[in-house]
């Protein structure tokens, strides 16, 4: 059994109404990570250093999993700021299994509205991701848009639109997105969701670049079927790992 400590994210937990409303929602923000001057140093450390070295799994640019080489983004990866809100959500064990850079220039395709539960090779089917703005997100540089509900549902995805970041994409037909979220966000704020919460990005149409690092949180009896690469390992992040279905990494 391997612990993590736990006491620096209960100052950080969510209240009992923020839980109430990730429940009915399937989100939760914008929450605060760090401020924008402290996210402005993470942003000069991830511009200037990770697209040089390669990501673990490999990538081009390399945006993926860099909290497994990377001190500064792990560092960010599990701030307590961070970590405390899904504590709140999923308790106290929990394995950093993901992350997972969005970097869309001026001009960047759209992301078509998607439940991530869709790509992912786990057992059972156990996330929450935080999403956390390295830049300005704007409505008109591309800021999350969230459908609040959907992750009370099963939406079937079939292939993407010509145009579109991803191959494949939801099943819109029927769904009414009068009461969809843009999750505007200052630099060093983030969203929290859910595996089947339904999500979109526009395309980008300003000048300005657009970033976030997606966190991918797993509970220890969720087994991850199909690593990015033989050094994808998951990091204990929170309380204990009791059944030891995932190998950890080593300083863990």
């Amino acid at each position: 059994m391997t612990t993590a400590a736990v006491d620096a994210p209960v100052r950080f937990r969510l209240t009992p109404e923020q839980v109430k409303r990730f429940h009915a929602d399937g989100f939760l923000g914008p929450l605060t990570a760090c401020s924008p001057d402290e996210m402005a140093a993470y942003r000069e450390h991830i511009d200037r250093q990770l697209p040089q070295t390669q990501s673990i799994g490999g990538g081009d640019p390399a945006w993926h999993n860099r909290h497994l080489d990377d001190p500064v983004v792990r560092e960010l990866s599990t701030r307590p700021q961070i970590v405390g809100p899904m504590t709140s959500v999923l308790g106290d064990d929990l394995l950093l299994w993901r992350t997972n850079f969005f970097v869309k220039e001026p001009g960047g395709k759209e992301i078509p509205w998607h439940q991530d539960r869709n790509y992912w090779p786990i057992e059972p089917e156990v996330v929450i991701s935080a999403w956390v703005a390295i830049d300005r997100c704007t409505v008109e540089n591309s800021a999350v848009q969230l459908l609040p509900g959907t992750h009370r549902k099963l939406i079937p995805h079939v292939p993407a639109s010509d145009g579109m970041a991803f191959k494949e994409m939801a099943d819109t037909h029927g769904l009414d997105f009068s009461e969809k979220v843009d999750m505007e966000m200052e630099p060093g704020q983030f969203v929290l969701f859910n595996e089947r919460t339904l999500h979109h990005s526009e395309p980008n149409r300003s000048n300005l670049r657009r970033m976030g690092l997606a966190i991918r949180v797993i509970v220890p009896f969720v087994r991850v079927l199909k690593a990015d690469s033989p050094q994808h390992h998951m990091m204990l992040i929170s309380g204990e790992d009791r059944m030891g279905f995932n190998t950890l990494t080593a300083e863990d």
